[in-house]
């Protein structure tokens, strides 16, 4: 039977809710006092009290680590509500939040090509390049070799990756690189004379990264993991329903009996959100929609259009608000 309820319960209490704002910095300033009359708040009667301390726990990434709501998932005598929104809490933090970045771009990853056992090549992860904005512009250079990261050597770039996205922006690393002396350009990688630094790098976030406009999407090799984890921790402490519901949001209506071909296609961005097929989320996705309201209303400004394009142009302006008001409404959770 939990089997049976945890879909439907994944699908209800978690994908229409998205990350938060990038922009909002992690709360640092949570202490175990504070934890405790947070996760007090979690059943208040008040829905903006339960929604700020959700929030302020899911933020408090540096205060309150994960392994802390961990235990308290485990302890008896909170309320069901309590449960959810912690779980709700660990998903933030685990599928949504900003994670750390370093703000390089890294070459692909070599294919082993015949006589490549005779060769000695610097064990690390290269920089391509630095992107504006984020630490790495300051720290590191083109051509660095990333061999280190808290003492743990790099094989590939998905080391880096995994090892960089499990802290949060803000967190230090330590990093021990391979940077080439000048006048090396040219020369056999095993036979370059380089200079070996132990550096510090305060990360930065992959929210900022994302908006960079690099030519690579953000690596994110342990997602799959993480979703594991998320999915083990439902099925251990969830599969049962809030014991105090949200208010309900407008119904957004269902991608099979959707006529209208623009509808259909935001239907079948909100569902590929919902299970994380789709590379956005709802606060991406909110101002083109919005725009599309708007460009709609000027159409429908026009003296010209004839009865049935008007009718047809509302009913469309109608389905993308309901959508926009549905999405939103979840948005607030």
């Amino acid at each position: 039977m939990i089997q049976f309820l945890l879909p439907i319960l994944m699908m209800i209490q978690s994908p229409v809710a998205p990350a938060p704002a990038p922009d909002v910095p992690s709360i640092r300033m949570v202490g175990e006092q504070d934890y405790v009359e947070l996760v007090g708040l979690l059943d208040s009667s008040d829905w903006n009290e339960r929604e700020s301390a959700t929030w302020r726990l899911a933020r408090a990434t540096a205060d309150v680590p994960d392994i802390r709501i961990e235990r308290s998932l485990g302890q008896e005598g909170l309320s069901l509500e309590q449960v959810m929104r912690l779980l709700r809490v660990m998903e933030i933090r685990l599928l949504h939040a900003p994670r750390g970045a370093l703000g390089i771009q890294m070459p692909m990853n070599r294919v082993a090509r015949p006589g490549d056992i005779l060769r000695i090549e610097p064990r690390g992860v290269g920089v391509s390049a630095v992107i504006p904005g984020l630490p790495a512009e300051k720290i590191l250079q083109v051509g660095d070799v990333i061999t280190h990261i808290n003492g743990i050597p790099l094989e590939d770039r998905e080391d880096l990756a995994r090892i960089v996205q499990q802290h949060w922006p803000d967190d230090v690393l330590a990093l021990r690189i391979n940077r080439m002396l000048p006048g090396q350009q040219g020369i056999e990688p095993q036979d370059r004379e380089v200079e070996r630094l132990e550096l510090e790098i305060t990360l930065g976030s992959t929210a900022v990264l994302r908006r960079s406009g690099g030519t690579q999407s953000v690596l994110d090799p342990a997602l799959a993991d993480r979703r594991q984890r998320l999915m083990e921790l439902y099925q251990k402490h969830g599969a049962v329903p809030s014991s105090i519901p949200s208010p309900r949001a407008p119904e957004i209506g269902s991608i099979e009996e959707e006529q209208d071909p623009l509808i259909r296609g935001i239907l079948q961005q909100v569902e590929g959100i919902r299970n994380g097929t789709y590379p956005a989320t709802l606060a991406d996705l909110h101002p083109q929609w919005e725009a599309k309201i708007k460009s709609i209303d000027d159409q429908l400004s026009s003296t010209d259009l004839q009865p049935e394009q008007r009718l047809k142009l509302e009913v469309r302006r109608d389905r993308l608000q309901a959508i926009l008001d549905a999405t939103e409404s979840a948005n607030r959770f």
